[in-house]
């Protein structure tokens, strides 16, 4: 039974040590000079982050452009790797919060019920993996640029590379963030509650399930808008305390040139 297991899960399995490897090498190679405590951990979990989110977020859209839209179809064997991959990232990054910032209620919320989402497609429906692969691309595809944004944010009082890189890429996040999560997240929703509270997938999965399943995206949903509305804030919040020390500038040059 257990080997049966290892050979039906062997990408879940290598995943799992991928990430774990990962995690480790980031702690103690990548960041070990740059942070220590709390932020060397985040940085840690950025590592495996892009490794996942950059792999996995090209692999759903190419099942998305390249699969009819069917919501209640019969998994692939290629789409049950893709998800195994992606529950492997987040198992470790799970493990991560749990130990280094189980006050993270949200962000801990958000990873346990998108992989609760994908363990009951894989496992137990078998079906609807065209939806786990639409939730994929619209969770990762801002994952390389979050990755990047986040490490600059944390390394920009201590690297002026950082911090120019930090600045400049602001905006383009937020908006692109925004867009993605707070445009394409509620519509894709709405599409999914559609069909399955609809109940056009009641002969592959009991209508409990449905609702569990509308209820994690929602959740999901519901925490990308309050990412979003942090990452308008903080923009604002940097762009006005930019333009009030730009005056103060202004005025001191002024003061001292009629001086």
């Amino acid at each position: 039974m257990i080997m049966s297991f290892i050979t039906n899960n062997l990408v879940l399995i290598g995943s799992v040590c991928l990430f774990t490897a990962v995690y480790f090498y980031g702690y103690f190679f990548v960041f070990h000079k740059l942070w220590k405590g709390r932020l060397r951990y985040d940085a840690a979990s950025c590592g495996i982050s892009l490794t996942h989110g950059t792999v996995v977020a090209a692999l759903a859209c190419y099942e998305i452009f390249t699969k009819p839209w069917v919501l209640d179809a019969p998994n692939t064997p290629f789409q049950d790797k893709i998800m195994e991959y992606s529950m492997a990232y987040f198992i470790v990054d799970l493990l991560n919060y749990f130990i280094t910032a189980p006050d993270d209620y949200l962000f801990i919320g958000h990873h346990v019920a998108t992989l609760t989402y994908m363990i009951s497609c894989r496992y137990f429906t078998g079906h609807g993996a065209i939806s786990v692969m639409c939730l994929i691309a619209a969770g990762e595809v801002t994952s390389p640029v979050q990755n990047i944004w986040t490490l600059c944010r944390m390394a920009r009082e201590t690297s002026p590379r950082a911090k120019k890189i930090y600045t400049n890429l602001s905006p383009f996040f937020t908006v692109f963030f925004t867009l993605v999560r707070g445009g394409f997240g509620p519509y894709l929703t709405w599409t999914l509650g559609k069909f399955y509270l609809g109940g056009h997938a009641d002969k592959i999965m009991p209508r409990w399930l449905a609702y569990c399943w509308m209820f994690k995206i929602s959740f999901a949903i519901f925490g990308s808008m309050i990412w979003v509305y942090k990452l308008w804030v903080g923009l604002i919040k940097f762009y006005s305390k930019r333009g009030s020390s730009s005056r103060r500038k202004s005025e001191v040059s002024s003061q001292e040139k009629a001086d």
